[in-house]
C-alpha cells in the first residue's frame, strides 16, 4: 500500500514539473500517452506483486528459492576460505605430509583437492 501511495505521488510531481514545459498540445498529447502507457505497465506489475503475496504456491517457491540462493552464497565463502587455508599451508612452508595430515581424508593430493574445488565452483555458478 505505501509503495502504491509513492508511486502516485511520485506521478503527480513529474507531471506538474513536465507538463508546462510542453510547448504545444501535439507534444502534451504525446507525452501524456507516454506517461499513461507507462503508468499502466507499473500499475499492472504492482498488482501482480500485491496477488502474489496471497499465492501460497509462489510463497514457498519464493522461500525455497532465497534459501537456495543463500546456500549458494555460503558454499561460496565456505570454498573461498578453504582455498585460503590451503594457500596458507604452503605459503608457510608445510610440507606435503603435514598439508595431507591437516586434510586428513579429504584429498590425496593437491591435484585432487584443486579438481575438488573447482568442482563445487561450477556447482555455485
Amino acid at each position: 500500500m505505501k509503495r502504491l501511495l509513492q508511486l502516485h505521488l511520485s506521478l503527480v510531481k513529474y507531471l506538474l514539473v513536465e507538463i508546462p514545459k510542453k510547448k504545444n498540445l501535439k507534444d502534451l498529447i504525446k507525452f501524456l500517452k507516454e506517461t499513461i502507457t507507462r503508468y499502466a505497465k507499473v500499475m499492472l506489475q504492482e498488482y501482480k506483486n500485491v496477488w502474489l503475496v496471497f499465492d501460497t504456491d509462489y510463497q514457498t517457491q519464493k522461500k525455497q528459492y532465497e534459501k537456495m540462493q543463500q546456500l549458494k552464497v555460503d558454499l561460496k565463502r565456505c570454498v573461498k576460505m578453504l582455498e585460503y587455508i590451503d594457500t596458507q599451508m604452503v605459503k608457510e612452508g608445510k610440507n606435503r605430509q603435514e598439508i595431507r595430515q591437516f586434510w586428513l581424508d579429504f584429498t590425496k593430493n593437491g591435484q585432487v583437492r584443486k579438481e575438488v574445488f573447482d568442482q563445487l565452483m561450477k556447482e555455485i555458478r
